[in-house]
């Protein structure tokens, strides 16, 4: 087992390092049209990557048995929680769109703090790599729900 763990962790800083060297610029465009009455409207298109994929939605297992659950709230704000194999609340929060590579984290429970965590999918999107703050380590994570 710990020779996954440490195949994972090492699997993860090379990931993002491969992501990193090819971030997307994530700059707004602007696109004119026109509406049923031939008027020009001019309408910003959003790069892909301003927004967070939904596949991180669910609920995330890690090789340590602890449970991520991303979702959202009744104000369309994504949340997190981070629950111990003991069942304890490790951690909750509120995540947005950092860049192509990154989530900026807003979290609330244990205590208030706000950083960035970078981050990578698998091919299949069943498996989520995210650095831990502050750290050289990842947690590894496999989609179950």
């Amino acid at each position: 087992l710990n020779d996954m763990k440490k195949f994972l962790f090492a699997l993860a800083t090379v990931t993002v390092s491969i992501v990193n060297a090819t971030i997307v610029n994530t700059s707004e465009e602007l696109k004119n049209t026109t509406d049923c009455c031939n008027d020009t409207i001019t309408a910003v298109e959003l790069n892909p990557t301003d927004d967070i994929s939904m596949d991180i939605f669910g609920i995330w297992q890690s090789i340590d048995n602890e449970f991520v659950q991303i979702s959202r709230d009744m104000d369309y704000k994504i949340t997190f929680m981070r629950v111990a194999r003991s069942k304890e609340l490790q951690a909750k929060g509120f995540i947005t769109a950092g860049n192509a590579t990154t989530l900026s984290i807003d979290r609330v429970y244990p205590e208030n703090q706000t950083y960035d965590l970078e981050y990578v999918f698998s091919p299949s999107r069943k498996t989520l790599v995210i650095m831990k703050p502050n750290s050289d380590e990842a947690w590894g994570f496999h989609k179950i729900q």
